[in-house]
């Protein structure tokens, strides 16, 4: 399969050569989210927008199971204060909401 990967970006620069460089070093910083590609998929035709620093810093699906187990672990503690049980519940409503998991009647 063929695509085309466009990342723009407009630089003020002396020569092609030096716009080229300084582009290159805003995609290595850090500190700059040059994370968005456009993709144009020859078979179907189609332009995709992606964002590869979307899902920067977002937990698994794996490591989500895990903090809810903690959480759910944690709500069961006998000395858990009350305001902290209520607020672990509400976590656990928001992560249980978020991935489908809670129920709705």
């Amino acid at each position: 399969m063929e695509f085309r990967v466009i990342w723009e970006i407009d630089i003020e620069a002396d020569s092609p050569e030096q716009a080229v460089e300084e582009a290159r070093a805003v995609q290595l910083r850090r500190d700059m989210p040059a994370t968005v590609f456009e993709v144009w998929d020859h078979a179907k035709q189609k332009m995709h927008r992606i964002d590869l620093g979307a899902s920067a810093g977002k937990l698994d699906d794996a490591e989500l199971a895990s903090v809810r187990a903690a959480f759910r672990q944690l709500q069961c503690a006998a000395d858990l204060k009350p305001a902290m049980k209520n607020l672990l519940s509400v976590m656990l409503i928001f992560l249980d909401a978020k991935k489908g998991y809670s129920r709705r009647d």
